[in-house]
């Protein structure tokens, strides 16, 4: 007697077919979903930053020059949003007053950001009161985020771990790239 569960062949076949059919629509989902949230990021951007003047550098460029060691990024979010994570080689602002207190060297490109450019932006505008030339990251750390910028934390430790977790400030801009994690 014929095993009533067992499925003719052609049948057993079927959704492995299905299956791999259906692999390119979700394989294109993730680059549409990609988009769309960065699409959002840009308008709560321009939202957020209306007021903002000075100099602004696109998270593509400084990707590209993040081991210029005349590079001095500064992180000017809170403590506890720091701990989450920050970009490699970025100090706090206290770091940044400590380490410079003497003065700035002229070939120092000065780089500022924050969660998504205002804090950073306000923060630039202070250096530019002090006549300290500097360049807020367009769209912050979130950005980043969108051309795959790396970043670290600290582990139980001490030491310096990469990780994918960004803490967002706010649920409103919790608009992270998907491969990373908001948190807040």
């Amino acid at each position: 007697m014929a095993n009533p569960l067992r499925l003719p062949s052609a049948l057993r076949v079927f959704p492995l077919i299905a299956l791999i059919a259906f692999l390119p629509s979700v394989q294109a989902q993730a680059p549409a979903r990609a988009e769309k949230l960065e699409s959002k990021l840009r308008v709560a951007m321009l939202k957020a930053n209306k007021n903002i003047h000075g100099t602004w550098i696109k998270a593509m460029e400084l990707k590209a020059i993040l081991e210029d060691t005349n590079l001095v990024l500064i992180d000017v979010r809170q403590p506890k949003e720091q701990d989450i994570s920050m970009l490699p080689h970025a100090m706090t602002t206290a770091q940044f007053a400590e380490r410079f207190r003497h003065g700035i060297p002229p070939e120092k490109r000065i780089v500022v950001y924050c969660t998504i450019g205002y804090r950073s932006g306000k923060y630039a505008e202070q250096l530019t009161a002090m006549k300290i030339k500097s360049e807020t990251l367009e769209g912050g750390i979130l950005m980043w985020s969108f051309v795959g910028g790396n970043l670290e934390s600290k582990n139980t430790r001490g030491e310096t771990v990469v990780t994918n977790r960004i803490h967002v400030y706010d649920a409103e801009w919790n608009i992270v790239h998907p491969d990373y994690v908001g948190v807040l």
